[in-house]
Formats: C-alpha cells, sequence, structure tokens
C-alpha cells in the first residue's frame, strides 16, 4: 500500500501516471462513455471559423452584418462546446475517482465495477458539477484571480461527492481539505492548461493540412485524453489529502465501494 508523505506536484503526478498506466483501459473505456455527447456535438456543429473583415468592410454594412452574424454563431457554438465538455469532464471525474481510489488500495477494479459505480454517483457528480460550476462563473464575473481561487477551492468537490457520497456539502469538503495546499495545486491546473493547448496545437495544425474539416472533432478528443488524466490527477489529490489531513488510509478512504 502506498504511503503518503507530503503533497507535492511531482509525487501527484508520478502516482497518477502510475495508476493510468495500470488501468488505462478501463479508463479510455469510461473516458470514450462521458465524452460520447462532446464527440457527437464536434461532429454534427463543429466550431465556425471567424469571419475576417476585408479591407473596405467599414463601408459596407452589408458586410458588417454578415461578419457579425459569423460572430454571434461562433460564440454561442464555443458557449455550447464548452458547456457540454465541462458537463463531461465532471462525469468522468466522478468515473475516475473510483478507478484510482480503488486502484491505490486493492488493486484495478473491472471494467463492469467501474460502470457501475459511476452509474451510482451520477446524481450526485450532476449536482455538485453544477454547484461547481454557477460559483466558479459567479466568480470569474468578479474579476479573473477570484476564479481561479474558486476553482483551486473546489478542486476535489466531485471526488468527494462520490467517495463520501455528498451533495452540496462536497464543495465546503473540497474547501477543507484544499486549505494550505492551494500552491501546489496550482501548478497541477498550469501543467494541465499547457499540456492541454500544445497538444490541441500541435494535432490541429497537423489535422488542418490532412484532414480540413475535423480539426474540432481532434480538439475534442484530445480534451477527452486530457481531462481522463487530469481525472486520474484530481483523484489522487483528493487520496492523499484524506490521508495527510485526516490520517486515513487508502483503505478507509476506499471503504465506501465495498
Amino acid at each position: 500500500m502506498r504511503q503518503v508523505h507530503g503533497f507535492q506536484v511531482g509525487e501527484v503526478l508520478r502516482t497518477a501516471i502510475a495508476v493510468y498506466g495500470r488501468n488505462w483501459r478501463t479508463l479510455v473505456a469510461l473516458t470514450l462513455v462521458a465524452y460520447l455527447p462532446m464527440f457527437v456535438l464536434a461532429a454534427l456543429y463543429p466550431m465556425p471559423d471567424p469571419a475576417t473583415l476585408p479591407e473596405d468592410a467599414e463601408r459596407s454594412r452589408e458586410v458588417l452584418a454578415a461578419l457579425m452574424h459569423e460572430w454571434k454563431v461562433f460564440y454561442t457554438t464555443a458557449f455550447w462546446h464548452a458547456m457540454v465538455e465541462f458537463f463531461c469532464s465532471s462525469l468522468l471525474q466522478g468515473s475516475a475517482t473510483f478507478v484510482v481510489v480503488r486502484a491505490l488500495r486493492a488493486g484495478p477494479p473491472t471494467v463492469a465495477q467501474a460502470f457501475w459505480q459511476s452509474w451510482r454517483a451520477l446524481g450526485r457528480v450532476a449536482v455538485v458539477a453544477i454547484l461547481s460550476g454557477l460559483a466558479m462563473a459567479a466568480a470569474t464575473l468578479l474579476l479573473f484571480v477570484p476564479g481561479i481561487i474558486v476553482m483551486l477551492m473546489l478542486w476535489v468537490a466531485i471526488p468527494a461527492a462520490v467517495v463520501e457520497r455528498r451533495y452540496g456539502s462536497a464543495l465546503r469538503r473540497s474547501h477543507a481539505l484544499t486549505l494550505g495546499h492551494k500552491v501546489p495545486i496550482f501548478g497541477l491546473v498550469i501543467l494541465l492548461v499547457v499540456f492541454g493547448l500544445a497538444a490541441v496545437m500541435v494535432l490541429t495544425a497537423v489535422v488542418s493540412d490532412l484532414a480540413p474539416g475535423f480539426e474540432t472533432l481532434v480538439e475534442a478528443l484530445v480534451g477527452a485524453v486530457a481531462g481522463s488524466i487530469g481525472a486520474a490527477i484530481v483523484a489522487v489529490c483528493y487520496h492523499d489529502l484524506r490521508v495527510l489531513k485526516e490520517g486515513a488510509s487508502s483503505s478507509d478512504v476506499a471503504k465506501v465501494f465495498e
């Protein structure tokens, strides 16, 4: 059984990668199911390219009207893509929590066990995802920095909902667990964002040359892969914070799944 001696970025990453490597088949299966709505949306409603403004457009009301329409379509599509991806990533987080916590305790679960536990926690995950999303959106409307702070506070809200069978109180629970550890969590966020952006930029550049028109679908696939890795990292964070702050063992954290 793995011993937890501190909460450090490197240790969390090593543990998450090791767990992911041992359970990649189960996590990939969960990712494909969780992100299915995102794949369908990307295939049916790809992100349009925003129109470029012609040189004489300032003197053409027709061109300006067309341009405004294109931007409206672009931002509307981007909004729904963001909302669906947030929901899909939340579902995946709930599923990955069981896999990671169970793997840290007694070995890899089966795919059937992972899907069953995901189904059992679906309602709690949905409620906590909505509440977390509203809280982060409200904080972001104030200023960018408060939005980041709230995101860090709610970093392990969904794992708390899954493991401890909480609803609204999962948000307060996440705040209590992350208290005093927001700097390393922020480091993990930066690494995930950089990894995701770099992967999207490289792959979409390749796809735009080889298969134009499939950029949005590729972005959805890259987002799913990054989401599954991120979900494993968040689950490890929750496990380690429970062990460090409460002295709980891996078996104690996973008892709810027995």
